[in-house]
């Protein structure tokens, strides 16, 4: 890991104790085979030329405060200016991690992460935001904020780089007539899925996990 960034290449309201990535980062211990299904790029992916290697411009980390909202005392992620339906917002960063080995008596530190995304199900590759990330792993799920979900986590090629990654994107327009774009003030939103939830039956399904 680098060394942590000055105070004014950090994104306003990033935790002090949380490090903050600029670019995607491969752990050292990933296994070489794993690097290289990372620089192949899958045909459903999205190409992606110009991503923000920083702060991103689009959006900003903000308190909440609404008594009525589910993550009342933590953050959200909001539209700093409006954002056209189908565009691209910002790449999901955090620690890209494979399984265990089978021989390895460990714990899989991931296993119960609340900012874990899958990238590679066949392959077990994951991105885990839970210690460090940008400002995406701020996104909440929709339920008990708005109607539905106006942003989607869809898999990205970075063409600079030549790597696979996970970026935010504004719900298309022809999404079930969900994408309308976002405005300049609003709440990013995306569905943390029905395997999010699944795995935590009996909780509290609006509850942000930060």
């Amino acid at each position: 890991m680098s060394r942590k960034p000055a105070a004014s290449n950090l994104p306003k309201n990033w935790p002090e104790t949380l490090p903050y990535l600029s670019k995607q980062t491969f752990p050292t211990s990933l296994d070489r085979n794993v690097l290289a299904t990372l620089r192949l790029r899958p045909q459903d992916a999205q190409d992606v030329s110009s991503i923000p290697r920083g702060p991103c411009p689009l959006v900003k980390i903000t308190p909440i405060t609404t008594p009525s909202h589910p993550a009342v005392g933590q953050a959200g992620l909001f539209a700093s200016k409006d954002l056209k339906a189908g565009s691209f917002i910002l790449q999901y960063l955090g620690e890209t991690h494979a399984p265990l080995t089978t021989s390895s008596s460990m714990v899989d530190p991931h296993a119960t992460s609340d900012y874990d995304l899958s990238l590679d199900r066949e392959h077990g590759i994951g991105i885990d935001a839970d210690k460090m990330g940008n400002e995406a792993r701020f996104i909440n799920d929709y339920r008990g904020i708005g109607p539905k979900p106006n942003a989607e986590f869809r898999e990205i090629w970075d063409v600079k780089t030549g790597e696979r990654g996970m970026g935010v994107w504004v719900l298309p327009e022809g999404k079930s007539g969900k994408g309308k774009g976002i405005r300049k003030g609003e709440e990013v939103l995306v569905s943390y899925g029905r395997g999010f939830w699944g795995a935590r039956k009996g909780g509290d399904e609006n509850t942000k996990y930060d």
